[in-house]
């Protein structure tokens, strides 16, 4: 029934698991840092626990060292906050139990980013009984990576203990291709002004829905505007576009309150997203420049406020570690395993902001179900990831 997994590995990601750590509620995050913690420390490693504490709620970074007594240290980032479950009635199997079927492990985190941290722990352990590896490898494992990183990664990076390595790697991605860069994101919301009143008049008020119907028509000509930014990095395979591309959608409609009340505002939502070369504060500027334009031609009251402005990163592909930790994926995994960007975004950027190049591997397929309905792991693809950080560590 377990599959890949060996014991050890097995009873890890399953206190991983069981433990509800989503990142809405931020409960057992003592808990679960006290797991990696302990088993950080069976497998060998150095162990040191940063708490990030805001809002008086414990948000406990660890931090795992292998120090082999190399002069280059490498960074594996990881994170052990979750998405909530949602409706729990609706999971074929329990969200926060691990469930084995063949060669898939369930549950919520499992892929996203538990079953990440069990791997490289793993990976880490294999190499101090190999004595095989040229290099230090320092794992963070952290909360807070699915509302931003700023008590996680960034805390770590750029808060009290200033964490640096000579290359970073973000095990929190897909395994089909080594990612080099990630998209931006511009993200906020549209408000249309109306007048609020009985639904038995509607001549006497402006309905906002109404009124929101011909601004959104013309706001989905920005999506072909921002179609048209194309990258110089590779888009993931299969993706439509061959590299990297710009992208517009609007994703949330809020308005009115009851029946026979004419709603006097909507709010629009919208997620931009960049390609890691672009400047958000240029995009912000073309954003809203068509805005005002959609405005003017609708003759629609209408405001815009951003709520979260974060830019990509890319990292240079010929850089010499980017080069070898390809080379450990094709030797590991497939000689087709091909190098390309993300179309999400991902905590790497807090480590290319301080210099350290950066790439992304992980267990994260495609049909993972990852932030939804019965997540899963393919446990190959969890061996993959173990062997391409014992191969890279060998190949330094």
């Amino acid at each position: 029934m377990g599959g890949l997994l060996d014991k050890w590995e097995e009873s890890f990601l399953r206190e991983l698991v069981e433990l509800d750590t989503n990142s809405d509620e931020k409960k057992n995050y003592v808990e679960c840092a006290e797991v990696a913690k302990r088993n950080c420390e069976e497998a060998g490693l150095g162990v040191e626990v940063f708490d990030s504490k805001h809002d008086n709620i414990p948000q406990p970074n660890v931090v795992a060292t292998l120090d082999t007594g190399s002069k280059t240290t490498v960074l594996l980032c990881t994170h052990y906050d979750v998405v909530p479950a949602g409706d729990e009635e609706a999971w074929k199997y329990p969200p926060f139990k691990l469930t084995l079927k063949k060669d898939r492990a369930f549950g919520r985190g499992v892929s996203d980013n538990k079953g990440n941290v069990v791997a490289c722990v793993s990976a880490m352990k294999q190499l101090i009984e190999s004595g095989g590896s040229k290099v230090n490898y320092k794992l963070l494992v952290s909360p807070n990576e699915e509302i931003g990183g700023a008590w996680g990664i960034d805390y770590l990076i750029n808060g009290g203990p200033k964490i640096r390595g000579d290359f970073a790697v973000v095990v929190d991605s897909g395994p089909s291709y080594v990612s080099i860069g990630a998209s931006g994101v511009l993200a906020g919301k549209m408000t249309v002004h109306g007048t609020q009143g009985h639904a038995g008049y509607p001549f006497a008020y402006n309905n906002a829905i109404h009124l929101s119907i011909p601004l959104l028509g013309e706001m989905l000509g920005y999506i072909d505007i921002r179609r048209k930014v194309e990258s110089s990095l590779p888009a993931p395979p299969g993706s439509p576009h061959r590299n990297l591309w710009g992208r517009f959608s609007m994703t949330v409609f809020k308005a009115g309150t009851k029946t026979n009340v004419i709603p006097g505002k909507a709010e629009i939502s919208f997620d931009c997203r960049l390609i890691p070369e672009e400047d958000p504060k240029e995009v912000e500027k073309s954003l809203r420049e068509y805005f005002e334009g959609a405005k003017t031609e609708t003759f629609v009251d209408a405001s815009l406020d951003i709520l979260m402005n974060v830019h990509g990163w890319h990292t240079n592909p010929d850089h010499a570690h980017v080069k070898t930790f390809h080379s450990a994926v094709q030797a590991a995994v497939s000689p087709d395993i091909p190098i390309a960007a993300d179309l999400g975004g991902n905590d790497g950027h807090f480590f290319t902001e301080v210099g350290i190049p950066t790439v992304c591997y992980g267990t994260l397929a495609d049909d993972n179900n990852y932030h939804g309905l019965d997540e899963f792991m393919w446990l190959h693809d969890f061996e993959k990831v173990k062997k391409v950080l014992i191969q890279f560590a060998e190949m330094c």
